[in-house]
């Protein structure tokens, strides 16, 4: 019992990987919320051509995040299979986002498009995904115990919707003291801080958390090699593998489109950006009383029966907000209700992958953390990318005008839509394909 109870996470290891993704949501939130914002109004490149390059580098995010899962199978050292890889990124994923929110603007709009489009590619499809799919990695290898990563993978949630407390108080603030959205210092001077602050918590995760699954048998024999195409073949036959995809997608699509169109609705809509803090620090408290809650509800209720529920109470806040779109304080209550809703995913859907690699060592006596991982990492770049593309889409069939101060009525609508429409539908599927999840069933019989 004792020998077990030393496996078990730390205090101290549960920050340290939170800090992890603080730090990456001070880049990849940033660049989902605020990216759109500075391309349309600032670089003043079409919202059209914008969506259209966020969900094409999409399909090359999907075949990045397999290569390199199959990369983090391949990797054995004294650090472990995926702790290294995460070291190795951390300098190049926030160099990359300084370069991304600082276009020339003495370019021609066709050669500010090639820029967008290299160093768009280069920070999402190269950078973010060898940071993001190696620190999730890590948690199956550090937190042997399921109910221990349902622990962790909490706190983690906890810090990543911090960041977005943060990043809605910081970012108008940072912006507006230096001359607004539209001046192209005042996103170098954002970007700089934002990388910094990314640089140093993602040094102490780092430092501190460590792989405790060696990579050496005990009597010191290396251990034997992975059959990759046995993993591959094995986790296709899971239904598991489709539901995370599926729900993961839907996930970041309601995220990342909720966060980037509120900064468009706050200000078109309510008539007051300035609101988009407020919203966006109500919308983060409520996922983190989601997130507190989550632990508790998945130990009594399971998965599938939590993540059902958290999907309805989001339908809930989506039907009020539609009705009262223009009504401030009722737009305040329905973020409150979505955000309850979402916190249950933020904090369960983490935790799909090491439940499947469970699943898959139990039929194959093999772990495959870097492959399965890699599934869960498609999910968030499709879904961001949609998300992307949808803002983008969006505001240009709107006829969203960056360079102008008011926009026309049709834009409102859209701007709407996006917010609440386009998150409901998300919450359908992900209800239809909850319904299918049964893995917690099986694990308690194992």
């Amino acid at each position: 019992m004792e020998k077990e109870n030393t496996l078990l996470t730390t205090r101290g290891e549960n920050i340290a990987y939170g800090l992890g993704d603080l730090g990456s949501n001070f880049v990849w939130t940033f660049c989902s919320s605020w990216l759109t914002l500075y391309y349309t109004d600032s670089v003043l490149i079409s919202a059209g051509v914008v969506g259209s390059i966020m969900l094409i580098l999409r399909l090359f995010d999907g075949f990045s995040d397999i290569l390199f899962g199959l990369l983090i199978e391949k990797t054995k050292t004294r650090f472990g299979k995926a702790r290294p890889w995460f070291g190795a990124s951390i300098i190049p994923l926030v160099v990359l986002q300084i370069l991304v929110y600082n276009v020339p603007s003495s370019m021609t709009n066709a050669t500010k498009t090639i820029y967008i489009v290299i160093t768009y590619f280069l920070l999402t499809v190269v950078a973010y995904t060898i940071n993001n799919l190696s620190y999730h990695s890590m948690l199956s290898r550090f937190a042997l115990d399921e109910k221990d990563r349902v622990k962790v993978s909490s706190v983690r949630g906890v810090f990543a919707f911090l960041a977005g407390l943060l990043l809605a108080i910081l970012t108008p603030a940072i912006l507006n003291g230096n001359g607004g959205a539209k001046l192209q210092s005042a996103w170098t001077k954002t970007s700089l801080i934002f990388s910094v602050i990314c640089l140093i918590l993602q040094s102490i995760t780092f430092g501190v958390v460590k792989e405790k699954i060696s990579c050496e048998k005990k009597d010191d024999e290396p251990c034997k090699k992975v059959d990759l195409l046995m993993g591959c073949r094995e986790l296709l036959r899971i239904k598991y593998f489709y539901i995370s995809i599926i729900v993961f997608v839907c996930t970041y699509v309601l995220n990342g489109l909720v966060l980037a169109a509120h900064v468009y609705f706050t200000r078109d809509v309510l008539h007051n950006s300035n609101l988009y803090s407020l919203i966006a620090i109500v919308s983060v408290l409520a996922t983190v009383v989601g997130i507190i809650l989550a632990p508790k509800l998945f130990a009594n209720y399971g998965k599938r029966k939590t993540l059902i529920c958290g999907s309805l109470v989001y339908i809930g806040g989506c039907v009020v907000g539609l009705i009262f779109a223009t009504n401030i304080l009722l737009v305040i209550i329905a973020t409150v209700i979505t955000g309850i809703g979402l916190g249950p995913y933020v904090s369960g859907i983490f935790t799909f992958a090491p439940d499947i690699i469970e699943l898959l060592e139990v039929k194959t006596g093999e772990r495959f953390e870097g492959l399965v991982t890699s599934v869960n990492s498609v999910g968030i770049k499709i879904g961001t990318g949609l998300a992307s593309a949808a803002l983008g889409w969006g505001l240009f069939i709107g006829g969203y005008d960056g360079s102008e101060m008011v926009q026309q009525a049709s834009v409102l609508r859209v701007e709407t839509i996006l917010v609440y429409g386009v998150p409901m539908v998300m919450c359908f599927i992900c209800i239809i394909a909850m319904k299918f999840w049964d893995l917690d069933e099986r694990i308690s019989r194992n």
